[in-house]
């Protein structure tokens, strides 16, 4: 018997032998986004960061799933509310480990950021066919650039394995792309992203009272360690976010993001 440790809205997790785990993806759930979690994962391990090792697929009851390594570890969001006091320190952690992810190039990785980005904001709900032109006519103009890109990176993607070593989970969304376009994902994450599914009820209102003191402390040590300005990210902020409208996400936060992106579309001449 497989002892379950993890559920999410797309798979569940179960303990599968010594020092592995089985993800076993919801029926349903598309094949093609299970290949490329298990593609990638194993293209990003190669380049020696430090993930869990994909090791196969396999099928179990009608459900595809992959085996990974385990990885002993507690989930950065989860110590942002066990230590609130130590948020900064936390923050600063997850810029450090983002930009670390950033600094290696993946030409070669098939699937590219900006293709991907336009693809989901045509096919984005609630948005007019004339709205979508415009943020796509915006996105084209962005910076091009192949370094590797999370596509989903937030606190509960980074397990925390001890005082000096994280490691960065869940690489479905893997990509090759600007970073500065990854970071604007984060930022919105941060800003209007919905908790996991089953966060008891003070761990979500200890995350959403902490929010902006864990963003800002993230966005001001990335820009330090890329020597950037936000202003570079500021334009990303409106493809990524017309983007998220296809991720199937809560009405609550589809309704927050289509605050922010018809204000920006009021700027574009």
């Amino acid at each position: 018997m497989l002892e379950q440790v993890g559920q999410g809205r797309t798979a569940d997790i179960f303990v599968a032998g010594d020092n592995k785990v089985l993800k076993l993806y919801k029926k349903g759930f598309p094949i093609e986004a299970i290949h490329e979690e298990y593609e990638v994962s194993q293209y990003v391990h190669d380049l020696g960061i430090n993930v869990p090792r994909a090791f196969e697929m396999i099928e179990r009851d009608g459900r595809l799933g992959i085996i990974f390594e385990r990885v002993p570890g507690t989930s950065l969001l989860h110590l942002m509310t066990r230590r609130p006091l130590r948020i900064r320190r936390f923050s600063r952690t997850l810029a450090a480990l983002h930009h670390h992810v950033h600094s290696h190039s993946v030409a070669d990785l098939s699937r590219n950021h900006k293709e991907i980005l336009a693809h989901n904001i045509q096919s984005a709900p609630l948005l007019t066919d004339a709205e979508k032109s415009k943020i796509i006519h915006q996105l084209q103009g962005l910076p091009e650039d192949h370094k590797l890109c999370h596509g989903d990176y937030h606190p509960d993607n980074v397990l925390v394995t001890d005082p000096n070593n994280s490691c960065v989970i869940d690489w479905m969304t893997g990509m090759a792309g600007h970073p500065l376009g990854d970071l604007a994902r984060s930022v919105l994450l941060l800003t209007y992203g919905t908790l996991p599914e089953g966060t008891p009820k003070t761990k979500g209102l200890l995350i959403n009272f902490f929010r902006k003191r864990i963003k800002k402390e993230y966005v001001r040590h990335y820009m330090k360690l890329a020597n950037k300005d936000y202003a570079e990210v500021d334009p990303w902020i409106l493809p990524v976010a017309a983007a998220r409208l296809s991720d199937g996400i809560p009405d609550e936060e589809k309704n927050a993001l289509l605050l922010e992106i018809r204000a920006r579309l009021k700027t574009i001449t």
